[in-house]
């Protein structure tokens, strides 16, 4: 049979979905259940493969398995092996017409199997600027770059570092822009969590959502930032939400900087939109991004946001309209520009609502995930991996 003849019989049926992720905790696991739940599962049928319990707010319509934490005494190279064996065993039993891969050993896997002819179509995601690969890592992905068939990129920046770093063919990387599902933010209340926080109705909440066990984060120049803040707006409270050890460091600096009275640390919680209900603005100091979900999330709530620029993110806020882009590490200009905020309810206001409007138009998650079956669906249709994408 044909190719083209394959890709039609192929629309006739279901076709199986494999995707191999290293984790689905975090934005990349919600958004990736998010997308399933708006793919036809009769046309489509979805098994995620992680290597941990999935910890996403999100649940969708997908068959869940999960690979065997390594014994204590495996070394990485035996780990690792016993890691693909165990995926291996799950090509062989679910024979997928896709493979997805995320993160860094997923996609080593996915490789190998394309390369032994165990998968025909392999679809790689690349979710940040690759801040924690290594040279060897990036060697490796230099050297098998021919195997995948294409590399979504989440942002125009992280398809930049892809093409400089793997030396991947522009014309195999994609963007496609992460998205979020609508909101409508008349039923997210916050005031009775505002109370549980211990914050009066004077209170402005500066509020930042993060991984906090990440340094790429920058959690601490928000820290930095805050006695500036304080001194010219003294009701100002910076509210922290986020998983990690790093929680007890950022403690111990706000201590250090006399400002603890003034930060709210309240841990990862999987409900977060009540969160968002309670701020005011809200702002990232990461030193790194892809395309932040923390972002779209907050603009979706109209609220005004100061992020640094950095990945995506000047893709999505525009500077002075929808948002404020600052540059990373300079925590003068962060805090001009918190300031100018706080002291302007019609300034918050016009911000928020150009910035929802925004996120509403060009960053809504059904656009997201049709875009991902198109790519699936074109990739079937055996459109050779060094032809341009359609439109891109």
């Amino acid at each position: 049979m044909t190719v083209a003849g394959e890709g039609h019989r192929l629309q006739q049926r279901e076709r199986r979905v494999m995707v191999l992720a290293g984790d689905l905790g975090g934005g990349t696991g919600n958004h990736l259940l998010a997308m399933i739940r708006h793919w036809d599962s009769t046309q489509w049928r979805v098994t995620v493969v992680t290597q941990r319990e999935p910890r996403a707010r999100i649940r969708a319509e997908a068959i869940m398995r999960v690979i065997p934490p390594r014994r204590w005494f495996e070394r990485s190279l035996i780990g690792n092996w016993r890691t693909f064996v165990f995926v291996l065993k799950c090509v062989n039993e679910i024979r997928p017409h896709v493979l997805h891969t995320y993160f860094f050993w997923p996609l080593m896997y996915g490789r190998l199997l394309k390369w032994l002819g165990k998968v025909n179509t392999l679809i790689e995601n690349r979710e940040d600027e690759g801040f924690s690969w290594r040279r060897r890592d990036y060697f490796l992905l230099r050297m098998t770059r021919w195997l995948p068939d294409r590399v979504i990129c989440v942002s125009e920046a992280v398809r930049r570092v892809v093409s400089q770093k793997e030396r991947l063919a522009e014309s195999r990387a994609i963007v496609v822009h992460n998205g979020v599902p609508p909101l409508d933010v008349t039923d997210v209340a916050g005031d009775e969590l505002r109370r549980e926080l211990g914050l009066a109705d004077d209170h402005l909440v500066v509020g930042m959502v993060a991984n906090l066990n990440r340094a790429v984060k920058g959690a601490s120049y928000l820290l930095d930032a805050a006695p500036v803040i304080i001194r010219e707006v003294p009701e100002t409270r910076f509210l922290l939400l986020g998983r990690g050890k790093g929680e007890r460091a950022l403690l111990a600096r706000a201590r250090a900087l006399g400002v603890e009275r003034n930060v709210i640390l309240a841990g990862y919680r999987d409900e977060i939109h009540s969160y968002y209900a309670t701020m005011d603005i809200s702002v990232l100091t990461s030193l790194s991004e892809g395309l932040s979900l923390t972002l779209l999330e907050s603009m979706a709530h109209g609220l005004p946001v100061v992020v640094t620029r950095v990945g995506g993110n000047a893709e999505v806020v525009v500077d002075g309209e929808t948002g404020f882009l600052v540059p990373p590490r300079d925590v003068a200009s962060f805090s001009e520009k918190v300031i100018a905020l706080l002291r302007s309810p019609e300034l918050r206001a016009r911000l928020g609502r150009a910035g929802r409007h925004r996120v509403n138009e060009h960053f809504q998650i059904e656009r997201a995930a049709a875009r991902y079956l198109q790519i699936y669906e074109t990739a079937l249709a055996g459109l050779r991996s060094n032809e341009p994408w359609p439109g891109n």
